[in-house]
């Protein structure tokens, strides 16, 4: 009887210990970055983040898309009712869900929801929350 009872617990601590537990999916900000700083992106070689986005002012000019210093501080004030967090991924899976001032719809890359993996985007994710 206590045989039956000890089983399924160790069954779900080899799942948790496997990563086999389905939670969400964490993301990494040191992979994020490499992710992020890459010439090409996805499945289909996307030109890199870095093609577009331009660190801050002494890159040059914002003029394809925003800076990405202070990425999670205007994250988290863009949309009423989003996080930081939420907007950054919705801004990656769906770029004209919300198009910033200044800059036109379809100017992001529009099919990285397909062409990443979901641990990608979250690294990703997790590297923009940084830049603060």
């Amino acid at each position: 009887m206590r045989v039956t009872l000890i089983v399924p617990f160790i069954l779900l601590f080899i799942l948790a210990a496997c990563g086999g537990g389905g939670g969400p999916v964490v993301g990494d900000a040191s992979r994020g970055e490499s992710l992020y700083k890459q010439a090409t992106i996805g499945t289909k070689s996307a030109e890199g983040c870095t093609s577009c986005h331009n660190q801050d002012e002494a890159e040059g000019p914002a003029d394809k898309a925003p800076y990405t210093a202070g990425t999670a501080t205007r994250a988290a004030s863009r949309v009423p009712g989003m996080s930081a967090e939420e907007y950054i991924k919705e801004s990656i899976l769906n770029p004209n869900a919300y198009v910033v001032e200044g800059f036109k719809e379809g100017d992001m890359y529009q099919t990285f929801k397909d062409e990443l993996s979901e641990q990608q985007i979250a690294d990703l994710v997790a590297y923009l929350l940084t830049e603060k």
